[in-house]
């Protein structure tokens, strides 16, 4: 029978750096003048080589009264969207509702914000001396790279990507941007085009490669590539609005992120260009907001599965203490809102 491998813990620590317990405790804990800078360090790095991940029913922070205190946290870049940000907040907050319903549990949910291929500057705070649990997402590859590198030493769950060190939610590799080709073209299209940033992630250089590639196989040709200098809607309704001056208009109109739409139905309206009819357009991730679009937007991804994966995991990995990264793939789920043409008579494969 195979051994079962022993938990590590700050007794094993201690035991590896030559200190005793109590320095690790205080070394993890960023209790400052207790331990030099030089040890609390070389703890920090042996407890993040050795697997350290704190037991959540050891680091409950109690208040006098015995109230106990779960503080989570969502990291992601300056370039995220923010309705997709606002959702992620809402979710976290309805998932922790068990928690929070106990008068002696208080839930804290916090953004921490980077600079796209700057996560590795955020380092000292991703730890479990500052959070429970903590959810990842927008990450570039650099910030990739750097969570590859590191075992972060407590809960994590990444989104949107998938890395073997740490528990992942992803979509399917490619399968967006090939549905959102083979919708236009099932519609009767033969002019669509991609809006995307000059700054790709893992999984927006995912969706514009697969879109790409499964037009060049339906129409011969590779779609138009819009390119913007950001993700803003702002950007997204200037580089349409100039796009409009020359002619001929794209017929079908894509985007890595929906926040680009969001600017681009602003242009369209403007110029008076009719959706569908004239310009079919289709996004990803079934946001709130989708429903608010004129008219409203048709998507390709169930953002609310994926989310929802990604903070049930991150509940189970803390309540359980569990640190086996586990993997999951949430499948798209297109939902068609009026924004393509001939939508409910398309016969998709």
């Amino acid at each position: 029978m195979a051994k079962q491998k022993q938990k590590t813990t700050i007794y094993t620590v201690a035991k590896a750096v030559g200190v005793s317990p109590a320095a690790v405790s205080l070394a993890l804990s960023n209790q400052p003048g207790r331990v030099s800078a030089e040890t609390a360090e070389k703890i920090r790095r042996t407890a993040n080589r050795l697997g350290y991940v704190p037991n959540l029913a050891g680091r409950r922070l109690r208040t006098q009264s015995g109230v106990r205190q779960i503080d989570l946290a969502i990291a992601t870049s300056f370039e995220a969207p923010l309705a997709l940000v606002g959702e992620w907040v809402r979710y976290l907050h309805d998932s922790t509702r068990q928690w929070a319903a106990d008068e002696n549990v208080h839930v804290s949910i916090a953004i921490e914000l980077f600079h796209a291929g700057k996560l590795e500057e955020m380092k000292p705070l991703l730890t479990s001396n500052r959070f429970n649990g903590l959810l990842v997402t927008n990450t570039y590859p650099a910030d990739d790279a750097f969570l590859e590198a590191t075992e972060l030493a407590l809960p994590i769950v990444v989104i949107g990507r998938d890395l073997r060190r740490h528990s992942c939610v992803t979509e399917p590799h490619g399968v967006i941007g090939r549905r959102a080709a083979e919708i236009f073209h099932a519609a009767g299209l033969s002019r669509p085009a991609i809006m995307h940033g000059t700054s790709l992630t893992e999984l927006t250089r995912s969706r514009m490669d697969a879109f790409s590639h499964r037009c060049a196989e339906l129409w011969g040709h590779p779609p138009e590539l819009i390119p913007c200098d950001d993700l803003s809607p702002e950007t997204g309704e200037k580089t349409m609005h100039a796009r409009l001056a020359a002619a001929p208009l794209p017929d079908g109109l894509f985007a890595v992120t929906d926040s680009l739409l969001q600017g681009a139905y602003r242009a369209l309206h403007k110029a008076t260009i009719s959706i569908p009819e004239t310009v079919s357009v289709i996004g990803i991730g079934d946001y709130e907001t989708s429903s608010f679009y004129n008219p409203g937007l048709s998507t390709l991804a169930d953002t609310h599965t994926a989310v929802n994966h990604a903070i049930q995991l991150l509940l189970r990995m803390i309540q359980l203490n569990l640190n086996q990264p586990e993997s999951i793939v949430a499948l798209p789920d297109p939902v068609f809102r009026g924004s393509v043409r001939n939508e409910r008579n398309l016969k998709i494969d």
